[in-house]
């Protein structure tokens, strides 16, 4: 018989040791040359997701109903008692005797309905008894 000769198989080295590796993005200058962009395997587009919680309606959103109810709660609040809880988040609360004194006075006075005449008297003693001290 006769033999053949064959040149023996050429071993290829790879670059890189993965040969699982997809190829690479073309370069920039490959791409403007019009190189083709290999074709990757893209991922399935996730389900879409559905709300599955109350109904947004407004009689349902709790942020609508909790909105209202400060605006009742703070419709059947004293303004001036108000502007004393903002006064005193403002500065911390009295450090003093004399500022306790005066603010439990000023709250007293505001549960008052008489539009200040008590308050007014109140105040007209006060300053009476400070001149007759002095």
């Amino acid at each position: 018989m006769h033999r053949i000769a064959t040149d023996p198989p050429k071993k290829e080295f790879p670059l890189s040791k993965s040969g699982a590796k997809p190829p690479a993005k073309p370069g920039l200058i490959a791409r403007l040359l019009g190189a083709p962009a290999p074709k990757s395997a893209a991922r399935p587009a996730p389900p879409p997701r559905r709300y599955d919680g109350p109904a947004k309606d407004a009689s349902r959103d709790v942020r609508a109903q909790l909105a209202a109810q400060i605006k009742a709660v703070r419709a059947k609040l004293n303004p001036q008692l108000l502007r004393i809880v903002e006064k005193i988040a403002r500065k911390g609360p009295p450090a003093n005797d004399q500022e306790r004194a005066q603010l439990a006075i000023e709250l007293f006075l505001l549960q008052k309905k008489d539009g200040g005449d008590y308050a007014a008297k109140l105040k007209a003693k006060l300053d009476e008894q400070k001149r007759r001290s002095h």
